[in-house]
């Protein structure tokens, strides 16, 4: 795969040492510990984030991450052929909600050393060591309504964020019922309960490559993707990485860099990371940010929103994606370099949307909250009358694509 190169040794990531848990134990500072430990202003918030609801049995993915997995059924279905069966279960997936799905070998060095937090009901607990003896992971990832993203920052992809999130639980949790009552051990991680990292996953697994953005660049959906997997033991036929054509957009584009509020998204080159060659994220300032904002919008979408690959799913949006792919590499920057020119012409190099929906509006003058985050420009006075703010459009809620 071209947008990600192993070059030496991959060790097992702690879940302790990934963000969540640790603006929980108060690492990216006090501001953000207030926000993550306390009730949310906004109700769909509450729903999704036992730590910002006031009764966490209102929250599904508490509710969710505390149930433990049901039995295997003792009366195993016999699989002579996983070609087939994973086309079955690919079919069951996508009735069950997926919008994509992958199918890879469970690379151990996705799956984390040490739990974070735990489960009683699953018999878990906080820092101990993570067993999964699986053979595959199936990942998945369910599509974001596209113009309630494009709202962002604001209340309005906060929630489709959200509980996009949270409704992967759901998905998750019958995948890995139907698979175990096929007689086979399966396990669903998910926005409430996650032993693997699901985004290398699902790179392994042919639903897109990594972008310099450091999120899972599909074909179809672009960055707006909600991932997810079951892990299980049931005999599949594995997928491959593919090469849709992002490692020559990223290179050049750099759009979700320019844009970044909070500049954490590189515009250099690569750099090795745990033995793999990749763009790096900041991801503490990317986090830090939303403590600043928490009364406007709690969760950036910038980096998603700008990408040249989110786009609806129209004829255009097919042709450019196959010009790129039907090009030899060696020539394809003199196809992506005007594909980038048309891009920035018309969406704008900054693309901002306003969008009302229930008693949401996105809608904010940028200059009436300077952000006190170093190097945040979202709302510094420099963007007071910029284009997409200055001249916000109010778009209508269609269904997703």
């Amino acid at each position: 795969m071209r947008t990600v190169r192993i070059v030496g040794p991959q060790g097992r990531v702690d879940e302790r040492d990934t963000p969540h848990p640790r603006m929980q134990r108060g690492e990216l500072g006090q501001r953000l510990l207030r926000l993550r430990t306390s009730p949310s202003t906004d109700p769909f918030r509450r729903i999704v984030r036992s730590s910002n609801a006031t009764d966490r049995c209102n929250c599904l993915t508490w509710v969710m991450g505390n149930t433990a997995d049901g039995a295997v059924n003792p009366n195993r279905t016999e699989v002579s052929d996983p070609v087939a069966m994973a086309k079955k279960i690919k079919g069951v997936a996508r009735f069950l909600g997926a919008d994509v799905v992958g199918i890879a070998n469970l690379d151990q060095a996705y799956v984390y050393s040490h739990r974070s937090g735990g489960s009683a009901a699953r018999g878990e607990k906080d820092g101990e060591e993570i067993h999964l003896p699986h053979r595959f992971a199936i990942c998945l990832g369910t599509a974001g309504d596209y113009n309630m993203y494009r709202s962002n920052p604001s209340r309005i992809s906060d929630a489709e964020y959200s509980v996009g999130s949270a409704l992967t639980c759901v998905i998750a949790f019958n995948l890995a019922a139907y698979i175990r009552e096929m007689g086979y051990p399966a396990m669903a991680h998910d926005s409430g309960h996650n032993d693997v990292n699901p985004i290398p996953l699902a790179v392994m697994a042919g639903l897109g490559e990594l972008g310099r953005n450091g999120l899972l660049i599909n074909e179809k959906y672009g960055p707006g993707l909600h991932l997810f997997a079951v892990t299980t033991d049931l005999p599949l036929a594995v997928d491959h990485p593919v090469d849709v054509g992002v490692e020559d957009f990223c290179r050049l584009c750099k759009k979700c860099a320019r844009t970044c509020p909070s500049r954490s998204i590189p515009f250099g080159d690569k750099e090795v990371y745990n033995g793999v060659e990749k763009w790096r994220v900041n991801v503490d300032s990317c986090y830090k940010l939303r403590a600043f904002h928490a009364d406007q919008w709690e969760v950036c979408q910038t980096c998603v929103v700008s990408c040249c690959y989110y786009k609806r799913d129209t004829w255009w949006h097919s042709l450019a994606l196959s010009l790129v792919k039907g090009t030899p590499i060696s020539m394809r920057p003199l196809v992506v370099k005007p594909l980038l020119w048309i891009d920035d012409l018309i969406w704008g190099k900054d693309p901002h949307y306003r969008m009302q929906w229930l008693d949401y509006d996105s809608a904010y003058a940028p200059e009436e909250k300077p952000c006190k985050v170093p190097g945040c420009v979202i709302h510094s006075p420099s963007w007071k009358g910029k284009k997409g703010w200055g001249r916000a459009r109010q778009i209508a809620a269609q269904p997703k694509r």
